[in-house]
């Protein structure tokens, strides 16, 4: 048998199924993706648990990134009781540049959006 697997949409659309394989007129296809262009995920950070060591990972991040945030720096996301952090740039340049050159220093990744992120 030929199966063939769909993303629905269940708007106002007229209906989608067709005999071609072309789905670029379709809704929420190929619409987005998954990588975030000005955030990085930092990973392999040791766990920490209170709030003071939560203030001096943000702040040594912070410095870390500041030369490529631009003029607003780098906003960093740190939550408790975990081993990440992410770090949040200006401009999809200025990520590139920082994953470049802070790789060596951290392990670093793009960060990928969530479900509603994509959406």
């Amino acid at each position: 048998e030929d199966w063939r697997v769909y993303q629905v949409w269940w708007g106002h659309k007229a209906p989608m199924a067709s005999t071609s394989s072309d789905l670029s007129n379709v809704a929420g296809v190929n619409s987005h993706n998954s990588v975030h262009e000005k955030k990085l995920f930092v990973s392999g950070l040791p766990k920490l648990s209170s709030q003071p060591e939560l203030e001096l990972r943000v702040a040594e991040l912070e410095r870390a990134f500041r030369k490529y945030g631009g003029a607003q720096g780098a906003n960093v996301i740190c939550p408790p009781n975990s081993t990440f952090a992410f770090v949040e740039l200006e401009t999809e340049r200025q990520t590139d540049l920082a994953l470049r050159e802070m790789g060596s220093r951290y392990r670093l990744n793009r960060a990928r959006r969530s479900e509603h992120e994509a959406l």
